[in-house]
């Protein structure tokens, strides 16, 4: 009787840890299948580098996340983020700016109003980008998210990371930051930032392989389960 509890307690044991195999595994198939709302084709990548100004205030300073809704058009989010005491929101010139991989391209409405029409240019110590966006007023108009949509007209991509490319000095976005906190009036200060290194979500295919082999083990353990189950003893 004890060694049948005994067997009983292992192969309640093993069932658990089956369980627990087979639920990551249906999430991770249900990311590639699409059931989830999460998209797997995005890429996300901290605004942590600063030039002289923005020096002395602890980064990351913004995370930009890249969001490949087709083979030609992606959605850019911005969004400040509070280190050290500090809270980073973006405005006045140069405020979010990125380099788009492609020969022609539109941008569409950002979700900030008061953001101009896209130009490009210069930014600070971060070199060319060919969309620079300016806010209308300094530290009165500061956000701290924004959105926009890019249409690419002159061929597509193949992933999310392709969206956006480095410039000449290795930079693919930036902003112009306001550090605040709650013993200054306005901004602490104000400086320049750009990227730091990209974050990309798994894709589909490394998913798939992940949760075949994970479907694997199960089947793997519930073979060796029903091999060590021991006849009932009667006796």
């Amino acid at each position: 009787m004890v060694r049948i509890l005994l067997n009983h307690s292992r192969m309640t044991k093993t069932t658990r840890r089956l369980a627990a195999i087979a639920s990551v595994t249906a999430a991770l198939l249900g990311t590639v299948l699409g059931v989830s709302s999460a998209s797997a084709d995005s890429i996300g990548f901290d605004i942590s580098v600063p030039n002289a100004g923005l020096a002395p205030f602890p980064g990351p300073y913004a995370h930009v996340d890249v969001n490949r809704t087709g083979a030609t058009t992606a959605i850019i989010t911005f969004t400040g983020l509070t280190a050290g005491g500090f809270t980073y929101a973006f405005g006045a010139a140069n405020a979010i700016d990125v380099n788009v991989n492609a020969t022609t391209f539109t941008v569409g409405i950002p979700s900030v109003v008061t953001l101009s029409a896209p130009g490009s240019g210069n930014v600070s110590a971060f070199g060319t980008f060919n969309v620079t966006l300016d806010n209308s007023d300094g530290f009165g108009d500061r956000f701290s998210t924004v959105n926009f949509g890019i249409t690419d007209t002159s061929g597509a991509w193949a992933s999310a990371s392709d969206v956006l490319i480095a410039n000449g000095d290795g930079f693919r976005a930036a902003a112009h930051i306001f550090a605040t906190a709650a013993d200054c009036v306005d901004a602490c200060v104000t400086g320049f930032a750009g990227n730091g290194d990209l974050n990309p979500v798994p894709e589909p295919a490394t998913l798939l392989l992940l949760a075949s082999s994970l479907l694997g083990l199960g089947f793997s353990g519930r073979k060796k389960l029903f091999r060590a189950a021991p006849e009932s003893d009667t006796r």
